[in-house]
C-alpha cells in the first residue's frame, strides 16, 4: 500500500482523528518503530509463523483492548483494521517507512500498556492441533528467533522445542513436540486464541 493511496480526510480530520470519549486514551507511535519489527514477517522461512506486537496490560499481564487505529501524515489518514486478537496489525510497505506516518491506537483509560513482541502461528486451530502442525511450527519459530537475535543468536538461545496454546481465560497448555506420537491429534476444552514458542527452562 503506497502512501498515495491512503484516504484523504480533508477538513474533518483537521481537527482530531475520531472522536472519542473520556474513558478512552491514544497510544501514539511511529510507523518506523514498528516496521522496524514487523518486517521480518516478509522474509521466507517461516510462512506459517509471524511477529505479532502486543498492548499488554502491567497490572496482569492481560491484552489490551484497542478501540480503534489509524496512521496520519500530514493531510493523508487511514483507519487500520483490527483483529480480534487486538494485534497491533500495520501494512509491511517501504513506502510507508519512508513517510514514517504517526501510528494511533485507542485503548481504555485509567490502564497503563506495554508493547510486547511476540513469535505467534498464523492459522487459527479451534479446538485440536495436530502433531503434524507442531513439527512444522517448531523449526519455523526456531528460524524466525533466530532472525531477530542475529548472527550470535544460536550460542546463546535455546531451541524451541514444542509449542505453548493460549485459551481466552488466560490458561495455557504446553505441548512437547518430542512427546507426541506421529499422527497424534492434541484436543482442547475450549478455542485456542494464540499458538506461541515453548523453549525449556535451563
Amino acid at each position: 500500500m503506497k502512501l498515495t493511496y491512503w484516504l484523504l480526510a480533508g477538513l474533518f480530520a483537521s481537527t482530531s482523528l475520531y472522536a472519542q470519549d473520556a474513558a478512552a486514551q491514544n497510544i501514539e507511535m511511529r510507523y518506523s518503530t514498528l516496521y522496524s519489527k514487523l518486517k521480518q514477517n516478509v522474509k521466507e522461512g517461516h510462512d506459517d509463523v509471524k511477529i505479532a506486537l502486543f498492548l499488554l496490560n502491567q497490572q496482569d499481564g492481560s491484552v489490551c483492548q484497542i478501540h480503534k487505529g489509524s496512521m496520519r501524515k500530514d493531510e493523508h489518514f487511514e483507519e487500520l483494521v483490527i483483529p480480534e486478537n487486538n494485534e497491533l496489525s500495520v501494512p509491511i510497505d517501504s513506502n510507508l517507512r519512508q513517510a514514517n506516518p504517526d501510528v494511533t491506537f485507542v485503548i481504555d483509560d485509567g490502564i497503563t500498556c506495554d508493547v510486547s513482541m511476540q513469535v505467534i502461528a498464523k492459522n487459527e486451530y479451534g479446538t485440536s492441533i495436530e502433531q503434524s502442525e507442531v513439527a512444522k511450527l517448531v523449526p519455523q519459530m526456531n528460524q524466525l528467533l533466530s532472525d531477530l537475535g542475529g548472527m550470535f543468536s544460536g550460542w546463546f538461545m535455546p531451541d524451541v522445542e514444542g509449542v505453548v496454546v493460549h485459551f481466552d481465560n488466560g490458561d495455557t497448555k504446553v505441548i512437547e513436540l518430542s512427546s507426541l506420537a506421529v499422527g497424534e491429534t492434541v484436543s482442547f476444552s475450549q478455542p485456542a486464541v494464540k499458538v506461541t514458542p515453548w523453549i525449556p527452562q535451563a
